[in-house]
């Protein structure tokens, strides 16, 4: 079997957290870039999502217009997120923790935490996720603990390794 069709029957989806909406450059894709041409170069089929184009509103229901708001893209996103075996969650670092894009797109993910799937399992039962931290200050370690955390404690199968990030040099820099 060809490299390419290696993992053909998998889908992984990879989520962005950066604060930038598109087009504006982003590090956290550029990197996330390097993982979905591994993906992909294996057969595995990727999902992109950059979050922060998308209106998803705050809260921990599966549809918060249920709940009190006029636009919540979260139902949309989720099945797209949740059609994948692997989700990958991209963050920068801001004040030495994950984005606030982030911490939002964890916590419509514990909305659905306590649904099940038609063999009465967690919706997440059998499926992995990882984590890719950008920023230019240091933290690249806690960022993907608590991200980490939070995936396995919804239900997500953390191998290990599952972390990557780029900061270039720690410490003061031009910004």
């Amino acid at each position: 079997m060809p490299s390419s069709d290696r993992f053909s029957d998998l889908r992984a989806v990879y989520v962005n957290c950066t604060l930038k909406p598109s087009p504006e450059l982003s590090h956290t894709a550029g990197l996330m870039d390097v993982s979905t041409k591994i993906m992909r170069d294996n057969g595995v089929t990727v999902d992109e999502i950059r979050a922060v184009d998308h209106d998803i509103a705050p809260g921990v229901q599966p549809d918060m217009r249920e709940h009190g708001w006029h636009n919540d893209d979260w139902p949309a996103l989720a099945k797209r997120i949740l059609a994948a075996d692997i989700l990958v969650v991209g963050t920068p670092i801001w004040l030495g923790d994950k984005s606030s894009i982030c911490t939002r797109v964890i916590e419509r993910l514990y909305a659905l935490s306590g649904m099940l799937n038609d063999k009465g399992q967690s919706l997440y039962y059998g499926k992995v996720g990882g984590v890719i931290v950008t920023g230019n200050e240091d933290g690249i370690k806690h960022v993907a603990m608590n991200v980490l955390y939070s995936l396995q404690h919804l239900g997500y199968l953390i191998p290990p390794q599952a972390d990557s990030g780029w900061i270039g040099e720690a410490g003061p820099g031009p910004s």
